[in-house]
């Protein structure tokens, strides 16, 4: 039996310099505790004069990936520069020269998970990409093994630190979503360029790889409707709270007979909700399944050691089948009839904010353009009274179509009366 396992590492910023650390400082454990010695053989990056929590040695250095992925000694290979181009390159040819692959690259899976799949069954070779979602969270470790026997129906997610971290903020410290974004980049929470994460494209990304294993569907974010949080106001948070209510980002995937809703969005969530305590960066996972019935995952969605602990996990898992000699092919089904449900069918409450001037009769002109689209109002409130000025209106919808919703809204918001876009937020 093999007891030794070389590996190579393409990418080292924050995530690619803390696992390579933990693994050199942490080495005789993980040898006592698995039976194999781990010795990082390659390291490459385009860039040697950054500052690291951890250098490599002079000869473990190159900046030519092509010196790992065609290395006859390196078994698995360790991709961590992200994005698409050239990570598709590395890990396919990694996985066509029989070696492994680890990776935390969301983008790329989020489009080409079941095609990699497939490269590295056709291989006989590996493919663990547990960093890719929600950090040091294994949630596709539980989907793929520890709930292999459920049919799960529902997942329920915040995958998205930078985004809970702000959402969280303008609740405590009533600021303004600007401000908090800027705190947020300062405190190293956020990225200079936070699109990503704001937009909610990050959490489609993972949400598209989530539902691709929990559901057997080949599930990519273009399949779903994706909203950000930049809209959110401070309006919004405090008028949530009155109604018992937490703003979050929430990611959505609910599998009913032969369909599936997915989309990613902000949404009203019960302050009774598990979900509506997690606050900050962390991300939580929310399951429901036939079987085990309802599971919280709970913990940090990103930085250093949460998803190095994740990478580290996936090359000790992957090494020890590699020193067992032994080959498990990835089984991975498709449900042929399944369907992706589109945005407009799917069923829901909401939040809707009008802003309007104060004047008698516009309440009853927005409750009857409601009403004429099968749109019945749950509750209403309007505290301020200003005849000058417009002033909001806040109503709660009963269940209804998304369609019949956005043709209310668009009437509405046509009106004289009404000075600002109608604010939409789904309640969950």
């Amino acid at each position: 039996m093999k007891n030794k396992i070389n590996i190579g590492i393409v990418g080292f910023g924050v995530v690619g310099s803390h696992s390579a650390k933990v693994l050199t400082e942490n080495k005789e454990y993980f040898l006592n505790k698995t039976g194999l010695e781990i010795e990082i053989k390659k390291i490459c990056d385009t860039d040697w004069n950054k500052k690291r929590i951890w250098m490599p040695s002079e000869k473990q250095i190159t900046t030519d990936f092509n010196e790992i992925i065609n290395a006859s000694d390196i078994d698995i290979v360790v991709e961590l520069i992200g994005k698409e181009n050239p990570a598709e390159q590395i890990i396919k040819n990694s996985l066509k020269n029989k070696k492994s692959v680890v990776t935390a690259n969301k983008f790329l899976l989020s489009t080409k998970l079941f095609e990699i799949l497939q490269l590295s069954n056709e291989n006989k070779s590996y493919l663990g990409f547990e960093a890719s979602v929600a950090g040091a969270i294994p949630i596709i470790k539980s989907i793929k093994e520890g709930f292999l026997s459920n049919n799960i129906t529902r997942i329920t997610a915040i995958l998205n630190g930078t985004t809970n971290f702000i959402l969280s903020s303008m609740t405590k410290n009533k600021i303004e979503f600007d401000q908090t974004l800027k705190n947020a980049q300062n405190l190293g929470y956020a990225e200079s360029n936070p699109s990503l994460d704001i937009s909610g494209m990050d959490t489609a990304q993972k949400l598209a790889i989530l539902s691709t294993f929990a559901f057997h569907k080949n599930i990519i974010p273009d399949d779903f409707v994706t909203k950000g949080i930049e809209k959110i106001g401070q309006l919004d948070i405090e008028y949530a709270k009155q109604l018992g209510y937490k703003i979050k980002l929430l990611a959505f995937a609910v599998k009913e007979n032969e369909t599936i809703e997915l989309s990613v969005q902000p949404a009203l969530i019960s302050e009774n909700h598990p979900l509506s305590s997690i606050e900050d960066v962390y991300n939580g996972i929310y399951l429901e399944g036939d079987l085990f019935g309802k599971a919280l995952f709970y913990g940090e969605g990103a930085g250093g050691y949460a998803a190095g602990s994740a990478i580290i996990s996936d090359i000790l898992d992957i090494g020890k089948k590699i020193a067992a000699d032994i080959y498990l092919p990835e089984k991975f089904y498709m449900e042929e009839n399944l369907k992706i449900k589109p945005s407009d069918e799917i069923i829901s409450r909401y939040y809707l904010c009008f802003t309007a001037i104060d004047e008698p009769g516009v309440l009853a002109e927005i409750s009857k353009i409601l009403g004429n689209n099968g749109i019945s109002i749950s509750s209403v409130i309007q505290k301020e009274e200003n005849p000058k000025q417009a002033v909001p209106i806040v109503i709660l919808t009963h269940q209804t179509p998304e369609k019949n919703l956005k043709k209310a809204v668009n009437e509405i918001d046509k009106l004289s009366v009404i000075k600002k876009p109608t604010q939409i937020i789904k309640i969950e």
